[in-house]
């Protein structure tokens, strides 16, 4: 009776007993630098209990590339199991470099830094990477400008190379291309402050921008024998209802008769639109525009602009101005 007694205590007993929990963990475990495992892949779930889940990883440094040991625990509600694991952190993603523009144009003589056209050069985890002014090994990047001279015309290549803190390297490359520098022909300038004189006879004691003075050598009030035939906008002729005087500048209200716009002045600047800031030579033009271009406070940071003429009246350089690329 006794017997039969303990034998129901150790039945029930063995009944409240637990196995240890089944887990099969895979091998060969690659994880991508900078990224979070997927806790699924570390174990084999046909080869193991039911609703087996990762509840910790301990000695895992996801930003360190190479071979790691770490220790995982594993439960499915009830029971846990820990479980020495290899796994290799591997880094195959490399820096992306992007360009503001893949072909730049200058004009022959421009000032030109060939890092204003970098837009970004970044590592898809570690984000920026600093530039150097000379070949890195790792984590940087740097610019080879080849034989480009901004002074003669041509199409040259610029080589961006970078690198990652794991040492993936990239490069790419755009291209600069350098434009004859257009001669501006001059014109010759107007004579008798821009009235010619070929009709008006230059007699001593007569100012020869005056067309409408009486000559002295006839007697009385006669008229100059150019002047024999009325101008149209002489007010004396007979039938004319034009108000402006014939004869000089002054008279008709005429600043520069030679000009697109004559009644502006001869130096005046027309084509200004687009312009950004008045300079005296395209030097001065282009050491402003790489100042605004670097300046971080500057609405027109990381830019990119060329420097150009601006043309007055009679269509001869005046000055020098800035065109932004405001659309990169």
């Amino acid at each position: 009776m006794k017997k039969l007694r303990y034998l129901f205590i150790l039945c029930v007993f063995c009944i409240g007993c637990t196995s240890e929990l089944d887990v099969t963990i895979n091998d060969n475990i690659v994880i991508e630098y900078g990224h979070a495992i997927h806790k699924n892949v570390l174990i084999d779930a046909k080869k193991s209990n039911k609703n087996v889940s990762v509840s910790k990883i301990e000695g895992l440094d996801i930003n360190k590339i190479g071979r790691q040991e770490v220790k995982v625990t594993f439960t499915d509600g009830s029971r846990t199991l820990e479980k020495q694991m290899v796994i290799d952190v591997e880094d195959t993603a490399y820096p992306i470099i992007k360009f503001k523009k893949k072909v730049v144009t200058l004009n022959a003589g421009e000032k030109y830094d060939v890092r204003n056209n970098i837009k970004t050069v970044k590592d898809p985890v570690d984000g920026d990477l600093a530039y150097s002014d000379k070949k890195t090994e790792k984590n940087g990047y740097y610019i080879d400008s080849g034989k480009l001279n901004t002074k003669k015309a041509g199409t040259y290549e610029v080589m961006v190379f970078a690198k990652d803190v794991n040492g993936n390297e990239a490069k790419a490359s755009f291209k600069v291309v350098v434009k004859k520098k257009k001669v501006v022909k001059p014109v010759s300038e107007p004579t008798n402050n821009g009235v010619s004189n070929s009709n008006t006879p230059n007699v001593s004691g007569q100012s020869n921008n005056n067309t409408n003075t009486s000559n002295n050598t006839n007697k009385g009030n006669a008229s100059n024998s150019t002047n024999k035939v009325p101008a149209k906008n002489d007010t004396s002729s007979s039938g004319n209802k034009t108000n402006k005087p014939a004869g000089n500048k002054k008279d008709d209200g005429k600043l520069c008769p030679l000009g697109k716009d004559p009644y502006k002045p001869c130096n005046a600047i027309l084509n200004y639109k687009g312009g950004y800031g008045v300079y005296p030579t395209i030097e001065a033009a282009m050491d402003d525009g790489e100042r605004l271009a670097l300046d971080r406070k500057s609405p027109y940071w990381m830019k990119g602009f060329t420097a150009g003429p601006l043309f007055n009246n009679i269509n001869h350089v005046q000055a020098y101005t800035i065109f932004w690329d405001m659309e990169h």
